[in-house]
């Protein structure tokens, strides 16, 4: 089976993320630098004037990292690709469970073997400029995605073999390979070809023109970029009339720049995001995102080749007090990697949880006693131990391996902690130069698991703990191949299977948080993969 090839992801950002990759974070704790420092001096000055000033304006104002392109296509950041969505409208949107629903696209059609998808679009699209929005625009911005190396939005074209144009509104996608997931991959932001058909079409000196809720303004280079609300948007012209997006060195900026009251909302997944609200926050909004946080074990140690020690790992963890106390109940416990929210995961399996005696038993059976000279459980005069390596940066994992090392010593194993620098980290990542390793995938919402668990991954692939499981290759394909019919039959015999072999050490989803003013209101329906989905819905009150 050919995979769909994923992102590498290597950083936490303060905005939504694409993609799938390992996620080495960089969770350390940040100090406001000279421009931070700035920032909350000039928000104070700002504060004190704005009490004197008459009633607020209709302006909704955000940060977004410093850019060098406003295509879409060709950005990297998060929170740039967040504030994007403002101008470029996406063909489909993906819900929070990760279904989707229309937007540009009206409907759709897929044909039996899953291999052909008919699209059609909405009736009277247009472009900011007044120009139709048509299936040419579509397939030039596929074609694109296609040519651009690091583009975000790869995984909607790696299975494409054909497209075909039917008329002005109606255009036909004939991929390679069925793949349940194929309706996902068709959230990418569309482009318009009269615009960008140009060479260097990533150059900020191009306008940028979209039909999303809100366009182009004005440019302030490094210090904001101005949009007005568009009166010919397709799902009604948006209540805001201004948004404001400041330009900010990093994301920790942004985090700072709403504490101070300089921006009106911030979507993150930073951990401790409570200490960045204020006296004028609202409510704020979680959800759970697609990060998916395990404890990886290196199948070529005869220690883990067994699924009975494998499940006593995790049945000697107290999750539930890893989450509360170092992720302060922003996590959602799992024991797969399909998320708990979403419409693909199995809501007959019952959660594991924490049994110190049903994880001394599991080793027992094992062959593993408890020495009580040592307080460990020995095999042939073998303690039970193991080494887990950690990226330094992130200090989140740090605490969590420290907390899980006082839980397995608690049933008799020996954890030992190995930091590692991030560079270190993926080079024997790569190289299968480990015992076990606290890890994490930004996982796609057109899922396929292959990646990291079929057998034909171990050598070319992100297959790095070199699982091998001629049944785990099986269930794999019918997921991937799965049709509309049996595609909830096929998950859920996955993550049966999963469960009982435990490939992975599984601990938890994060969740991320938007996080607004008080004066925001109306209705806000944020979704992890586009916070403005309904903007247009919002107010400034």
């Amino acid at each position: 089976m050919k995979k769909l090839k994923k992102l590498m992801l290597l950083s936490l950002l303060v905005l939504g993320v694409t993609g799938c990759g390992l996620w080495a974070q960089n969770d350390k704790e940040s100090q406001p630098n000279d421009n931070i420092n700035q920032i909350e001096e000039t928000g104070q000055e700002e504060n004190e004037k704005d009490k004197e000033q008459a009633p607020v304006e209709n302006k909704l104002v955000l940060a977004m990292n410093t850019t060098t392109t406003l295509n879409p296509l060709y950005n990297t950041q998060a929170n740039v690709e967040q504030a994007l969505y403002l101008i470029f409208s996406p063909l489909i949107n993906i819900e929070e469970d990760g279904s989707i629903s229309e937007n540009l696209a009206q409907s759709w059609v897929v044909s039996p073997d899953q291999t052909v998808v008919t699209i059609t679009l909405k009736q009277g699209l247009t472009w900011h400029d007044g120009q139709p929005v048509t299936s040419d625009d579509v397939i030039f911005t596929l074609n694109q995605i296609a040519k651009i190396p690091d583009c975000p939005y790869k995984q909607a074209t790696e299975n494409i073999q054909t497209m075909e144009r039917i008329d002005d509104t109606t255009f036909k996608i004939v991929y390679r390979q069925s793949f349940s997931g194929v309706l996902q991959t068709l959230f990418f932001p569309v482009i318009p070809q009269h615009i960008y058909d140009v060479e260097n079409n990533s150059s900020m000196d191009i306008t940028p023109i979209g039909c999303g809720p809100y366009m182009y303004d004005s440019i302030t280079p490094l210090k904001a970029l101005y949009l007005k609300a568009n009166p010919n948007y397709f799902n009604g012209k948006p209540n805001i009339e201004t948004v404001q997006i400041n330009f900010i060195p990093d994301e920790v900026s942004g985090l700072y720049s709403f504490k101070q009251g300089l921006i009106d909302m911030v979507y993150t997944n930073e951990t401790e995001w409570g200490k960045y609200t204020n006296s004028s926050s609202r409510e704020p909004y979680e959800m759970v995102s697609s990060i998916y946080e395990f404890m990886g074990v290196n199948f070529n140690k005869p220690i883990f080749q067994s699924a009975a020690i494998r499940n006593a790992l995790i049945y000697a963890l107290d999750r539930e007090e890893i989450v509360k106390l170092y992720y302060l109940e922003h996590a959602v416990i799992t024991d797969t990697p399909i998320s708990p929210e979403s419409y693909l995961y199995n809501k007959n399996l019952e959660t594991k949880q924490y049994d110190k005696e049903k994880a001394r038993y599991l080793l027992a059976e094992q062959g593993y006693e408890l020495d009580e000279k040592t307080g460990y459980m020995t095999k042939d005069g073998r303690i039970f131990s193991f080494t887990v390596m950690v990226n330094e940066e992130n200090t989140d994992r740090i605490k969590v391996a420290n907390a899980m090392q006082r839980m397995y010593a608690d049933v008799g194993i020996d954890m030992q902690i190995e930091k590692v620098d991030k560079e270190t980290y993926f080079s024997r990542l790569a190289s299968k130069q480990f015992e076990a390793f606290l890890g994490g995938w930004q996982l796609s919402y057109a899922l396929d698991l292959s990646f990291a668990f079929h057998s034909s991954s171990i050598l070319s692939g992100d297959n790095y703990v070199s699982y091998r499981d001629e049944k785990m290759d099986e269930l794999l394909q019918q997921a991937f191949t799965a049709t509309a019919e049996n595609v909830t039959e096929a998950y859920n015999a996955l993550q049966e299977y999963f469960v009982e072999m435990s490939p992975y050490i599984s601990l938890y989803f994060k969740k991320s948080v938007l996080m607004m003013k008080d004066t925001i209101g109306g209705n806000i329906e944020a979704t992890p993969r586009n916070i403005f989905a309904n903007v247009e819905e919002w107010t400034i009150s």
